[in-house]
């Protein structure tokens, strides 16, 4: 029986940015090749940590959206995990109803005068 899951990557910030793209192509192709089908995802960004996690200090994050046999999960998650590229992988089942949309631009502050 398929789930909906939502799986959070990161990438090792010592890739340059065409082997980036690289990268995010071999996760999705190793989601269909489980048999998964990718519903949506989130651009990549690159994203700095509060502390050091091992020896890196920033990574680039990428967020998909997929439906999976519950039971290829974890052969899933071990193939991810022996590629040299993906520094650490997050896979959980996703909130009913669950989209990954593109974050939303802030507006920018206006300062307050009088105050």
């Amino acid at each position: 029986m398929k789930k909906r899951y939502d799986g959070v990557y990161f990438l090792s910030d010592a890739l340059k940015a065409e082997v980036v793209g690289a990268a995010c192509e071999n996760v999705r192709t190793d989601i269909k090749k489980m048999g998964g089908t990718i519903l949506s995802e989130r651009p990549v960004e690159r994203r700095s940590f509060a502390r050091m996690l091992g020896k890196q200090q920033a990574a680039h994050c990428m967020e998909v959206l997929f439906d999976l046999d519950a039971d290829k999960v974890s052969p899933l998650k071990q193939r991810h995990r022996l590629d040299s590229n993906v520094f650490r992988v997050m896979i959980v089942v996703a909130k009913k109803g669950a989209r990954v949309v593109p974050k939303p631009v802030l507006p920018e502050l206006k300062p307050t005068v009088g105050v």
